[in-house]
């Protein structure tokens, strides 16, 4: 156990590791042409619309993984937008598919780019070509040579919508020291629970700095973003002949609809042998699924499973005459499930039923739908505690297909429960809503953006 990060060890590690990386991902930009500019900015070489601008304009950098983190940033950097106006905004991201979510939910920013790869020298070389006045990480991302840079050159840098979940917690402990040193080098943590506020502390952070704000998934869609998932919707609904309750709250269809989402590998047999079940009971031979998996890669692994399957199937992004009838509707595209989740009379979350943490249910919960998740919902503790309490959410116990068709067949035949259910969920949403706004404030609080340029021309 070290008491100090260290720095020497964990460099030569990389170094020695580098030479794998180059051919990782030498390979995935010859497949996918479209990536060739991600492999450049991987190692620091940032594009000239990235570098500093004349003017000197304060730069705040959003740092993401992938998608959920970037739907999580947007209410935070639109806040700080309006509080700063003056200020230029950019985006990095680790994921190919957070890297198009950033691009679609966050074009209003002045650029978009892969995060450098922790090496000597990558994180030098991209921070300072961007020249920020403010880092702001979105949940848990520690880097140490990256922090190390922003640390000497005095570069503010904020954990936002922070979390530590129950199995990274025990593995961050064994680090003491070193983990303390690097939770350090932020200036501010902002927490998504009192849970994690403590886990954090207890990890090694200065607790004066650790503040809980509250988990900034629960904000509610902005203007534009509820535009843009009317279109999706609208689109969808005339496409596979889908209604949209007049109302949030509203009884299931003559034809329901199951909306499972970010399903992972292992869920979407166990979904469709309960699917079938559905159809077997019945009131409920007309009902229909839309499946949607939550990574793009699997798009082709999971059209072949329903081509050795009982059901016809229609694809979102292959229009065929079976569109508007087909019992299964496979949504291979990112970006549009948060629009879909509107149409389900009951809606399953996936990631949750084989042990991968879960995914969150805010997106249903957001729009009334009654929902239900797997017993595997570690990485969303927090969330399902809360809807727990408010009878808000069914959970199941042991997450085999039999018990998913029973829960989804109890909402499809009792509308009352349904519509009681769905309702829990957006009060108990909305209930929780604000996070934003405090993150705003603590990180106003805390910097001077002039100051920051200051700094920066004086280091550089």
């Amino acid at each position: 156990m070290f008491s100090r990060f260290p720095y020497r060890l964990y460099n030569a590690a990389l170094v020695a590791g580098a030479p794998l990386l180059l051919p990782y991902y030498g390979f995935r930009a010859a497949r996918h042409g479209k990536y060739l500019p991600g492999l450049k900015e991987r190692f620091g070489f940032l594009p000239e619309s990235l570098a500093a601008t004349a003017e000197n304009r304060p730069t705040i950098w959003f740092h993401c993984v992938s998608v959920g983190e970037v739907l999580a940033a947007r209410p935070l950097a639109l806040a700080l937008r309006e509080a700063c106006p003056a200020a230029r905004f950019v985006v990095s991201t680790t994921t190919e598919t957070g890297q198009a979510r950033a691009r679609e939910q966050l074009a209003w920013m002045d650029g978009w780019f892969y995060f450098p790869l922790d090496l000597p020298g990558v994180a030098e070389r991209a921070v300072r070509h961007v020249r920020p006045s403010l880092v702001v990480v979105m949940e848990t991302e520690i880097w140490a040579n990256f922090l190390r840079v922003c640390t000497r050159k005095e570069i503010p840098v904020v954990l936002a919508n922070g979390r530590i979940s129950d199995r990274s917690f025990p593995r961050y402990k064994k680090l003491g020291g070193a983990m303390a040193d690097l939770l350090g080098r932020f200036t501010k943590l902002l927490m998504q629970s009192d849970g994690d506020a403590e886990r954090i502390v207890a990890l090694g952070a200065p607790s004066d700095r650790v503040k809980m704000t509250g988990n900034l998934k629960y904000a509610a869609p902005d203007a534009d973003e509820r535009a843009r998932q009317d279109r999706i919707a609208a689109d969808l609904a005339a496409r596979f002949n889908l209604s949209a309750p007049s109302s949030l709250i509203s009884h299931p269809s003559s034809l329901p609809l199951i909306v499972a989402g970010s399903t992972v590998e292992g869920e979407e047999p166990l979904v469709l042998e309960a699917f079938a079940a559905i159809r077997a009971t019945p009131g409920l031979e007309n009902a229909r699924m839309l499946l949607a998996p939550r990574h793009p890669q699997r798009f082709d692994e999971v059209r072949k499973l329903l081509d050795g399957g009982i059901f016809q199937y229609a694809v979102r992004t292959k229009p065929g005459p079976a569109d508007a009838t087909a019992p299964v509707i496979l949504l291979d595209t990112v970006g549009e499930l948060a629009a879909a989740y509107r149409f389900g009379d009951a809606v399953f979350v996936g990631g949750s039923l084989v042990p991968r943490g879960g995914h969150s249910i805010l997106e249903p919960a957001a729009v009334a739908r009654p929902v239900m998740t797997g017993p595997h919902t570690e990485n969303f503790r927090d969330i399902l505690r809360t809807f727990r309490a408010a009878e808000a959410v069914r959970q199941l116990e042991t997450g085999t297909s039999a018990e998913l068709a029973k829960v989804f067949i109890e909402i499809l035949t009792d509308p009352d429960t349904a519509a009681r259910l769905g309702e829990r969920a957006f009060q108990t949403f909305t209930s929780q809503t604000g996070a934003a706004a405090r993150a705003r404030e603590e990180i106003m609080a805390l910097l001077s953006l002039e100051s920051g340029v200051e700094s920066l021309e004086s280091e550089n």
